[in-house]
């Protein structure tokens, strides 16, 4: 902090101060609140295994249908044979 002879600057600075220090405090509580109301609804992802049986979302697989609104939603069950890492 810088220091001066006039008491109304100093008294000033020192708010000044506080107020900095006082919002560093709040931004970080409300960074941690937004972290945990996020974790709420985050979901660990599945640990899958060899013989396991999973089913494929037709997002992003391209068939020969007319309609994709006709399409299946999803394929499977299809066996997991191999644990490629």
């Amino acid at each position: 902090m810088v220091k001066t002879d006039i008491p109304q600057v100093e008294d000033f600075l020192s708010g000044l101060q506080r107020s900095w220090e006082q919002a560093t405090k709040v931004m970080e509580e409300a960074q941690k609140n937004m972290k945990r109301q996020f974790d709420k609804k985050r979901k660990n992802p599945q640990e899958l295994k060899v013989g396991d049986h999973v089913w494929l979302e037709n997002k992003n697989i391209h068939l020969n249908q007319p309609s994709k609104k006709l399409d299946n939603k999803r394929y499977g069950p299809f066996k997991i044979l191999k644990d490629i890492k």
